[in-house]
């Protein structure tokens, strides 16, 4: 097989792409047309020359002065001159706008590389996180922030995706000890899913949440956060600093201990519209919520021991519209927590909030400007709600 058909590409062809994506002429073309204007040039310069010479009636002496050779082989070469520089600017220009489109196919050809390998990273992450072993869905978890990290334009993505892992069908814990007339091995088999499905879910939690505190190089920070759907049995948030929307809609605290010790939410949404608190301990303890908005609309606490020691809420609106609470203890103040809230200017809505069987306590709790709106709530009245709040529909 000879070199030509070795290669595939024919030179000539190649060239000839080169010059459209440059807009440039085909050489021949370039300096035929260089030529022309080249002798137009020299056209013009005889022209006026002769003019100046007094054309049609010039002299005709026998011989001319030495000065005037002079002059005229100046001229001559100064017009050669002028043709050869304008062949050289014709051809540096090709070759500028050449090496220009080379570069930028290059470049093109390198970023096209990237985004391929990007994508190679993305479906083995994937593929990782779907498997069934518990090791190489770990192993996807790290795969797949690593990828985020790396690739800036997918990064949104790449969380989308670890924030969708979390909301996969939650299998309950099926307790230490066997039901009545329950398989020994059946329920072992089925303990040791249930905690390596845990451990795995924690991973994730804690691999956000260390791109959130500065655990990390590369900072998640601005991104935005799905949790909905979510069931929490645990997780660690402390310190994480959301200023993005994060989503905790419809999500479902069940058990463990979820801790947001020392976070800071500032300037974006915080959603926990319709989440349930049904078990474990939710710690927003030293928390602070700066501008932006945080809903608690509609959401039912039944079970959980909610923290919000020394939490500070800055401006913005915090609203716990329609929320029941029905049960657990949630702790405004030192009487569970030992410190103290303090709302800072803003809105703290409470409109038709239910209080229940709950133990809802703001003692020591500070509300320092803002409106705080509890008119329209209604059940047992929350134990420390400073006298001056009006809540008519309270008992």
């Amino acid at each position: 097989m000879d070199a030509g058909s070795n290669s595939g590409r024919d030179p000539r062809t190649e060239l000839r792409k080169r010059e459209q994506a440059a807009g440039l002429w085909p050489i021949q073309r370039a300096l035929a047309v260089a030529g022309l204007a080249a002798v137009a040039g020299l056209a013009a310069v005889l022209m006026t020359v002769l003019a100046a010479l007094g054309f049609p009636n010039l002299q005709h002496p026998q011989t001319l002065p030495i000065d005037q050779l002079l002059n005229v082989l100046k001229l001559v070469l100064g017009t050669v001159a002028a043709v050869g520089a304008l062949f050289a600017l014709v051809m540096a220009y090709r070759r500028q706008r050449l090496a220009e489109v080379a570069e930028l196919r290059e470049y093109q050809q390198a970023h096209d590389d990237l985004t391929r390998v990007f994508n190679e990273r993305f479906g083995a992450a994937s593929a990782q996180l779907g498997h069934e072993e518990p090791a190489v869905r770990l192993a996807g978890a790290y795969a797949m922030a690593g990828l985020a990290d790396d690739w800036e334009h997918g990064r949104q993505t790449c969380i989308d995706v670890l924030c969708a892992f979390l909301r996969l069908p939650y299998v309950p814990d099926p307790g230490e000890v066997p039901a009545d007339g329950e398989d020994l091995l059946a329920h072992a088999t089925a303990r040791a899913a249930y905690q390596a499905a845990r451990e795995v879910r924690h991973t994730v939690i804690r691999i956000i949440s260390n791109h959130l505190n500065g655990h990390t190089d590369v900072s998640w920070r601005g991104h935005d956060l799905d949790f909905s759907n979510v069931v929490f049995d645990g997780g660690n948030f402390d310190g994480a600093v959301f200023t993005g929307t994060v989503s905790f809609r419809s999500a479902q605290f069940v058990g463990g201990i979820v801790s947001f010790e020392g976070a800071r939410f500032e300037d974006g949404m915080a959603d926990f519209v319709l989440t349930r608190f049904e078990g474990g301990v939710i710690d927003f303890g030293d928390a602070q919520f700066k501008g932006g908005v945080v809903s608690f609309a509609d959401a039912r606490f039944r079970g959980s021991v909610i923290g919000f020691r020394d939490t500070r809420f800055i401006d913005g609106t915090i609203g716990f519209v329609g929320a029941q609470f029905e049960g657990g203890a949630i702790g405004f103040g030192d009487v569970q927590f030992g410190g103290g809230a303090r709302f800072e200017g803003g809105l703290l809505l409470f409109e038709n909030a239910w209080f229940g069987g709950a133990t809802v306590d703001f003692s020591v709790a500070r509300f320092e400007g803002g409106i705080v709106d509890f008119t329209s709530a209604t059940g047992v009245r929350p134990a420390g709600l400073p006298d001056d709040i009006v809540a008519p529909r309270l008992s």
